[in-house]
């Protein structure tokens, strides 16, 4: 899972269809076809917009993958109707990361939605992570948790975007990814009077029902981050705005701040070009020589504004499945270095060290774009905020350490640059 972790840096959620519903009889046959690795046989189970949306040949690409990453299915249950005549079905896998959503119309599977695994009971992170903010978009509704300091008056406030995958409000992914570290930011900042705002994207955790269109792009995540930047710039609680992002976030928030105009923009262990480079550069040493030609053929192709059809070795068949790989091509749209170079306001990129996902190079290069950026690199500290050596074992080792603390560098860094920013509300 190391190795799949890294490169999956940029796998969204599984394909989501637009309708949702009914029986299961139809669960049963699925079930049944997954263990006997009949992908064609699920292929017949599909509603009319899940066979356009998915195809027969992404179908076995997503059998594959769910095979290699979550093992066998070991229970299912009924989790309720999300709207008339759908009925939601929850599958739970051998290596609990995620689970999986069958959504039931007609004896039909209109979706497949990734979910999270359900917290235990009394998590004390999931009691620090309360429903207390939430936003519509056009589908459905973003929750996340707004953590005031104790100070009374007007208060600086950080919309805090997470990284790509089904990465949570708290950075943490099920199993795959047990950090905690947005949670531990938001507790540093709220210690130094500054409140934030982070919260579950749209398709991840409690915002799961916010996506349900057959393909998701990078703008629906940024329309998302401006909705909420819009909402927090009107509430009189706030003497300023600043929209931080994280890996992925940071184009989202860099681009959603173009936009919007919020009071400063802090790009942390952000990339300076796009996505399908960054991943393109990972594989360069990941992957075999061959797998890695294949990368390039793929990336290539896409910026070309074309999706790969053709069999996959099954190395990449689930990096490049055709929802990625439509995803990849969306993100295509924003070379962040251009975006840098348009913003107008206060920005500071940080960058890590020991950082194996998006080394400081890219933080470099993102500064330069903008003259009036401010760079700092945090020496020793990784992907996902923590002290951590080059040495890549050990590196991987903090993103499942849920108790081990963020940098004890990085807080101090962000508090004074917000500080420094000037109040535009």
């Amino acid at each position: 899972m190391k190795k799949l972790f890294l490169t999956l840096l940029f796998f969204c959620s599984l394909l989501v269809a637009k309708a949702q519903t009914e029986h299961n009889a139809t669960v049963t046959k699925f079930i049944g076809f997954y263990k006997a690795n009949q992908a064609d046989s699920i292929f017949g189970l599909f509603s009319p917009e899940m066979k356009a949306a998915l195809k027969i040949e992404g179908t076995r690409q997503m059998l594959t993958q769910l095979k290699g990453q979550l093992g066998e299915i070991v229970k299912s249950g009924y989790n309720g109707s999300p709207a008339n005549t759908f009925n939601e079905y929850r599958l739970s896998f051998e290596k609990p990361i995620v689970e999986m959503a069958l959504i039931v119309k007609d004896n039909l599977i209109a979706g497949i939605h990734q979910k999270q695994v359900k917290a235990a009971v009394n998590d004390p992170v999931e009691l620090e992570s309360k429903d207390n903010f939430s936003i519509n978009n056009t589908i459905g509704t973003l929750y996340g948790t707004l953590l005031l300091p104790q100070h009374t008056g007007k208060v600086p406030v950080v919309l805090m975007i997470g990284g790509s995958g089904p990465t949570d409000r708290n950075m943490n992914q099920g199993q795959a990814l047990k950090s905690n570290s947005f949670l531990m930011l938001a507790k540093a900042l709220a210690a130094q009077g500054i409140a934030t705002l982070r919260y579950d994207k749209r398709g991840v955790g409690k915002s799961s029902a916010a996506h349900q269109s057959p393909q998701i792009a990078l703008d629906d995540f940024i329309n998302d981050a401006q909705l909420l930047i819009t909402k927090l710039q009107a509430d009189d609680r706030f003497s300023k705005v600043i929209v931080l992002g994280h890996s992925e976030g940071a184009i989202i928030g860099l681009v959603s701040s173009l936009k919007t105009t919020p009071t400063a923009f802090i790009s942390l262990s952000g990339y300076a070009t796009n996505m399908a480079d960054i991943l393109k550069k990972q594989l360069k040493t990941l992957a075999s020589p061959e797998d890695y030609k294949t990368t390039t053929e793929i990336i290539d192709s896409l910026k070309g504004g074309k999706i790969v059809n053709r069999k996959l070795p099954s190395s990449l068949a689930d990096l490049f499945s055709p929802a990625t790989q439509a995803y990849l091509r969306s993100t295509l749209k924003y070379d962040a270095s251009k975006e840098m170079s348009k913003m107008k306001i206060p920005v500071l990129v940080i960058g890590g060290t020991t950082d194996l996902q998006v080394g400081i190079e890219e933080a470099k290069q993102l500064a330069k774009a903008n003259p009036k950026a401010t760079l700092k690199l945090v020496e020793g500290m990784n992907h996902v905020l923590k002290a951590a050596p080059v040495d890549r074992t050990l590196n991987l080792e903090t993103y499942n350490s849920p108790e081990k603390p963020i940098h004890d560098a990085l807080a101090p860094l962000l508090v004074d640059f917000i500080n420094r920013a000037p109040a535009t509300l």
